[in-house]
């Protein structure tokens, strides 16, 4: 497996530097301590992609800023190939120049996919940027090294055509073949909302779709025989999604869909027999950090996150709950504190909105002691966060509209989507007190 490490990607001013890549390898992508230490590549770019010529020959191709290199009018970014030893990550021959973008808004060829189908090689790449514009490209040639033919059906994927459509931005397209020998495209797409077309806000982010794929006789693919992805596509299965999911922590995580940001520089939890215990430690979730926070991608548009918290703050600066999170700037967490006034437990709502995320912090009392009910509702137009006692209904203290807690919130892009999240804050000093989490909980609505 092959992937990029940014050092830095700091939005607004954008004040990246070039990414490098690097390769891990195991035999068991279940087991999270087999995976080989990382192999760092010299080969500059991002979106890497790793192709295995039969000859047993390794090439690595990556998007890459080339107007510097000789390539004026190659725009923010065009594919390079180099062929590079595994052992090492050393390049073996010199990087070369594949394609840029034919496009103009926006001009930015990546997400290279190198192959071979046919007799020939073939190569697939992501255009026009993230935004409504994104397309799937494909281009052939005898070499792996070009020269490129461009495919008479480009864009393979573009749903741009028509900004009224429920499912946008449809590019960084990849092919599988099944065992019986068909072909699918697996590529990314967002799903606008309030309203569902280009006017709206895709707060899930980019997500997964899939579509057929197929090869006409003189050699060209052609995905979904042309026509615009949709949210209902004849002969794809269909799964039904569980009404409830829930997460009881007994000894371990139920799966492998839970995050952090960042890799923790220490454990900061552990499970007992109430669930899950965090240890809230020095940084915040507005920290370019690792605080003592797991989160999940929120997977459903009409949903409630819930869990069970008994955490008994003793300063204004502990705090701990649950959290809908976009980024360090837009995230809305409801959860226990301490009244920085009474000095007594409470329930606290924290939002985030407008184009600086302005704070505003809600208080409702609780009880001295004893769990509290957390709950987040998510709706295509706006999440609530609120809380229960005992079996008690719910109280929601404030909403905020889906625009803050989407992709493209002016200035702060965020390509992942808003995730679903449990945590503990010390505020700035070390914490002795425990969060305990007794489950976490998604149900449809």
């Amino acid at each position: 497996m092959t992937t990029t490490i940014f050092h830095l990607l700091n939005p607004p001013d954008n004040s990246t530097i070039t990414p490098r890549s690097l390769i891990v390898s195991t035999r068991n992508i279940f087991d999270d301590n087999a995976w080989s230490d990382p192999i760092y590549v010299d080969h500059a770019g991002f979106d890497p992609d790793l192709f295995f010529d039969d000859d047993g020959t390794t090439y690595l191709s990556t998007g890459l800023g080339s107007t510097d290199l000789g390539y004026q009018d190659s725009g923010f970014s065009a594919i390079w190939t180099t062929q590079i030893d595994l052992r090492t990550g050393n390049s073996l021959v010199e990087s070369k120049f594949q394609v840029a973008s034919p496009f103009t808004n926006i001009q930015l060829a990546e997400a290279p996919h190198l192959f071979k189908h046919g007799g020939k090689y073939h190569l697939l790449t992501a255009d026009s940027g993230t935004e409504n514009n994104h397309k799937t490209m494909h281009y052939t040639a005898d070499s792996p090294f070009g020269p490129w033919k461009s495919n008479p059906n480009n864009p393979l994927l573009f749903n741009g055509r028509n900004a009224s459509q429920p499912v946008l931005a449809t590019g960084h397209a990849d092919l599988i073949q099944t065992p019986s020998g068909d072909w699918y495209a697996v590529f990314l797409a967002t799903r606008p909302q309030n309203p569902p077309n280009s006017a709206g806000y895709p707060q899930l982010g980019r997500e997964t779709f899939l579509a057929p794929a197929s090869w006409t006789s003189d050699g060209w693919l052609k995905i979904n025989d042309g026509k615009d992805i949709t949210l209902d596509m004849p002969g794809l299965y269909k799964l039904d999604r569980p009404k409830i999911w829930r997460d009881d922590f007994r000894g371990k995580f139920t799966d492998k869909g839970w995050y952090t940001q960042r890799t923790p520089y220490k454990q900061f939890h552990k499970f007992v027999n109430g669930g899950l215990r965090l240890f809230g430690n020095v940084y915040t979730l507005d920290d370019r950090e690792t605080p003592a926070a797991f989160f999940r991608k929120q997977e459903d548009l009409s949903v409630v996150f819930s869990t069970q918290l008994d955490f008994t703050p003793t300063s204004p600066r502990h705090e701990a709950g649950i959290t809908v999170f976009l980024s360090i700037w837009y995230h809305n967490e409801v959860g226990l504190t301490l009244h920085p006034e009474t000095k007594v437990r409470t329930v606290f709502v924290k939002t985030r909105t407008g184009p600086m995320a302005e704070l505003k912090t809600i208080y409702a009392p609780a009880a001295e002691a004893g769990p509290v009910n957390l709950f987040i509702k998510a709706e295509p137009n706006q999440y609530s966060l609120g809380y229960s006692v005992g079996g008690g209904n719910v109280t929601y203290l404030a909403t905020v509209e889906n625009r803050w807690l989407q992709s493209y919130v002016q200035g702060w892009q965020n390509f992942v989507g808003t995730h679903f999240g449990v945590y503990s804050l010390a505020g700035r000093l070390p914490m002795l007190i425990l969060a305990d989490f007794k489950y976490v909980q998604t149900q449809l609505l």
